[in-house]
């Protein structure tokens, strides 16, 4: 319900007009959040939640270049324009993983908040990404860390991560 909400919000309330990617990113960044006493804990992720439950299927390697090739990522140009890249209706999970990944990987870099506010404001195109956010060139490695990072936290392997809930820049 949570998904679903945000959706709602971000139309009728925020009035946001966001790329793909960004528009169920943001829902899935909400909706995979924890709740702790009955509050709503954005970014530290629920296992027990949706597309959580898949994240084996992405990023399969520690090597960005190999889960190219294997097809467990997607590149991030095709994320971020929603064009080429594998059918969503073969891959419907492994978009999800891209978009609920990527947006977190946005949300709780150090010192993000105001470039993710414009990024939202902008729209999330490729523009807009490449100029709050950065070169997808350049990011597309730092988010496969972070990918990398969620699936050893989720397999109990990062303590940090799962204590703080909070990323480390490398």
């Amino acid at each position: 319900m949570l998904h679903e909400a945000v959706h709602q919000l971000n139309a009728e309330v925020a009035h946001l007009k966001l790329a793909k990617w960004l528009e169920e990113g943001l829902a899935e960044y909400f909706s995979t959040s924890r709740i702790k006493n009955g509050e709503l804990i954005p970014g530290r992720i629920d296992p027990n939640t949706y597309p959580v439950w898949w994240i084996d299927e992405i990023a399969i390697t520690p090597d960005l270049k190999t889960n190219l090739a294997n097809h467990s990522v997607i590149p991030l140009h095709v994320i971020l324009t929603n064009r080429g890249g594998p059918s969503m209706r073969d891959e419907f999970n492994l978009y999800y993983l891209h978009w609920w990944t990527l947006t977190h990987f946005v949300f709780e870099r150090e010192h993000s908040s105001d470039a993710t506010l414009r990024l939202l404001e902008e729209g999330g195109g490729l523009a807009a990404f490449e100029k709050n956010v950065g070169p997808v060139e350049e990011i597309e490695p730092q988010w496969h860390s972070h990918v990398r990072r969620i699936k050893k936290a989720l397999a109990g392997t990062d303590l940090e991560f799962i204590h703080t809930g909070i990323l480390p820049q490398p």
